[in-house]
Formats: C-alpha cells, structure tokens, sequence
C-alpha cells in the first residue's frame, strides 16, 4: 500500500506552512506576554525589597533610639512618693492620731527631696537618714525620736522607722 504524496500539492504545503507559520507566531507571542509579566513582577518585588530595607533601617534607628530614651529616663527617674511605715507601734502603742501626726512631721522634713532624680537622692541618702534620725518630734505634750530600720529607694521612697519616746 502506498501513501499518497499529499506534500506535492499546494494546499497541504499551504495548511502546513500556515501551522509552522502559526507556532511561531504563538511562540513569540506568548515569550512576549511572558516578558512582560515577568518584568512586572520583577519591578514589583524590588519595589517591595526596597520598601523592606527603609522599613528595616527605620525599626532598627526606632529601637536604638528607644532603648536610649529607656536608659536615659531610668538615670532621670524622679522620686514620686514618699511611705513611712512603723515597725514598733504596736509595742508602745500609739494611737493613729499620734502615729499621723509623726508621718506629716517626717513628711515635711523629706518635703524638700520630692520630685529629685534618683541619683541625687541616693547621693544624700547619709544626709536623710541623719536629719531624721537627729531630730526630735514633739507630738501633743510627748517627744519621739525615730530610727531608721530600712530604705528602699526607686519611684517611690519607703521608710521603714521605729518609733522612740525621747527624755
């Protein structure tokens, strides 16, 4: 059996150039569209790693600053309270008039340290403790004298004082 020479005829080559011609066409169309996607998608991402790197940059200059601020405002913490606590006023017994009236007293002495950093506080600590501890504290007709037992020092200043009748 014998195949016939379809090549020969002018159509079939026609039809068969039209496909080679067609794929072609398609070929580079397609590598074309391809192309552009691609260059899209390429300014696209550098786009967003350049976007990355600004964001990177600015979070870490944001943390260094605010670790910085941190470290400064812990040197400039200032004293925002004062507490006197009474070890001893259940052993002598004094009533709460008594025990208010010495907490303003020493209140007013220590008036002066309110709204200080911490650093100068810390420094005149010695001073504190002796300008309290020398003074006499006359309450109603008796006179008290306190020593100071503890200091605890951050935001806020606790005194831990017991209570001593002076002579």
């Amino acid at each position: 059996m014998r195949i016939p020479p379809f090549f020969q005829r002018r159509t079939v080559q026609r039809f068969f150039a039209g496909i080679i011609l067609g794929v072609f066409i398609g070929w580079f169309f397609f590598i074309y569209q391809y192309g552009q996607v691609y260059e899209g998608l390429i300014v696209r991402i550098s786009e967003q790693e350049a976007t990355i790197t600004d964001l990177e940059k600015n979070i870490k200059i944001l943390v260094s600053e605010q670790t910085k601020l941190n470290k400064e405002n812990q040197k400039k913490l200032t004293l925002q309270e004062i507490e006197i606590h009474f070890i001893n006023n259940n052993k002598i017994r004094l009533n709460q008039l008594t025990l208010l009236d010495l907490k303003q007293q020493v209140l007013n002495e220590l008036q002066y340290i309110k709204r200080k950093d911490l650093e100068t506080i810390a420094n005149m600590k010695e001073l504190m403790i002796s300008t309290i501890e020398n003074k006499v504290f006359p309450v109603e007709d008796k006179r008290y004298q306190l020593d100071i037992k503890d200091i605890f020092l951050y935001t806020t200043l606790e005194l831990h004082v017991e209570v001593i009748p002076s002579s």
